[in-house]
């Protein structure tokens, strides 16, 4: 077995983590990279769109699941697809769209992996119709720190298939996926596009759009104060019932360098957002377009993690219960428009339920989303930004995370002690390591 010294980020560029890394093609070839001697700790790296640092070891070792890419079976009867997990979403749309089946959950990036979409128990659009991705998977074969392979799902070895479902690679390296795919009607999508003059409005709408919509999506306008905080565009989308009329292709762009920082005043920033607000289609007016860039909306910007220059940037993912998102979601916008953290990219979404994991995001309410180019003071934002969802009862998304406290942490996912005593039984060394789990004090 072989390990090459590489240097790996998250996706926002924010954390870098030099280590060795090995990329196995198949059950002896992972058994050898787990059970080596990892002086501190080994973890998995899938498709490399972790915000975060849940994927990063760094001084450690890491497994690289980019040869673990096979498909290896479909039964269109259940609809069970079985692939290795470093297949992305990508190659599952190749496979199975001409077939009429698609993916049920998935990222705003073809590139994310299924074994990542697993490990942090991915949610979209269509969170509050259809779930999120655990709830659609079967069951996992997962590499324990012993070695063993052991196959995991709700009545085998649940306890196992609970704490890896948004685990974040802490429990093992995840071999395999079974999970189901859904049938389509067509490979389209029809899409309206709303104008929304401010925060209650868009909260208000997504309420009200929930049971005739299959998919919410809200793009807010990060820059805007005053009676206009919160506006944006509401994206209000069902599948399309055939093929016909379907919109070009959004021309690709690309971003081949990280901009000098003065392009990220904020004086610069709220043009930018006041253009692309005043850009939305004609209220109503019926929009049917490919599934690919519709799903996968990141991928339209190529290089879009350099957009906020060398130093790269935070995401804050927040999530709030219905009771308080409302409130929550109004006390963050405020806290940061009065820090003055500019951003592109804000967005609010619902969710329809609680995740099945020990450590899964989702729940019964609302998502608030913004990155934030990483600059002096962005820090301290991000505690004030912590203690609003605390105080409303709202928690953190691990995948996107970089900065949460473990005391924050500890607060936020009230199973967190089930979770260690299961990593403590199946892995008492703590072989598995990452640079957020000992942030978090995930380990036992």
């Amino acid at each position: 077995m072989t390990w090459t010294d590489t240097t790996l980020t998250t996706w926002g560029r924010s954390r870098f983590a030099r280590t060795a890394t090995t990329a196995p093609s198949d059950e002896g070839a992972l058994r050898e990279a787990v059970r080596a001697r990892h002086a501190r700790g080994v973890i998995t790296y899938g498709g490399g769109r972790c915000y975060g640092d849940a994927a990063l070891d760094d001084g450690g070792q890491t497994i690289l699941t980019s040869a673990l890419n096979r498909i290896l079976s479909f039964d269109p009867r259940t609809r069970e697809v079985v692939c290795e997990a470093g297949v992305d979403f990508a190659a599952l749309l190749d496979r199975f769209l001409s077939e009429g089946f698609c993916f049920p959950v998935s990222a705003a990036t073809a590139r994310v992996t299924v074994g990542g979409a697993f490990a942090n128990d991915i949610h979209s659009k269509n969170h509050h119709r259809v779930g999120s991705f655990g709830d659609h998977a079967v069951w996992i074969d997962l590499m324990l720190a012993s070695g063993e392979l052991v196959r995991a799902s709700r009545d085998e070895n649940a306890d196992i298939f609970h704490a890896t479902l948004g685990g974040a690679g802490l429990t093992g390296t995840i071999m395999r996926v079974c999970f189901r795919l859904m049938p389509i009607p067509s490979r389209a999508v029809d899409a309206r596009y709303l104008s929304i003059p401010d925060v209650d409005a868009m909260i208000d709408t997504i309420e009200s759009s929930r049971d005739t919509a299959g998919f919410l999506f809200g793009w807010v306008d990060a820059m805007a104060r005053g009676k206009d905080m919160g506006r944006g565009i509401l994206e209000v989308a069902n599948l399309a019932p055939n093929d016909t009329d379907i919109a070009p292709l959004p021309t690709v762009k690309h971003i081949r360098f990280a901009p000098p920082s003065f392009l990220l005043h904020p004086m610069i920033l709220k043009q930018i957002t006041d253009r692309r607000f005043r850009r939305v289609p004609p209220t109503g007016r019926k929009v049917r377009m490919q599934l690919n860039p519709f799903f996968f909306s990141a991928d339209s910007i190529v290089g879009f993690n350099k957009v906020y220059g060398r130093r790269g940037f935070y995401s804050i993912h927040t999530g709030f219960p219905r009771e308080s998102q409302r409130a929550g979601i109004r006390a963050v916008m405020e806290a940061l428009t009065a820090a003055g953290a500019g951003s592109f990219a804000a967005v609010m979404k619902p969710m329809g339920g609680p995740g099945a994991g020990l450590l899964s995001f989702p729940m019964d309410g609302m998502v608030y989303a913004v990155d934030l180019p990483r600059r002096a003071g962005i820090e301290g934002v991000h505690k004030k930004i912590e203690r609003i969802t605390l105080d409303h009862g709202g928690r953190l998304y691990l995948a996107k995370d970089a900065l949460m406290s473990a005391e924050t942490f500890a607060a936020m996912f009230p199973r967190l002690g089930e979770f260690r005593e299961i990593l403590s039984r199946i892995d008492p060394d703590g072989r598995f390591q990452s640079d957020m789990g000992r942030r978090l004090g995930l380990h036992p």
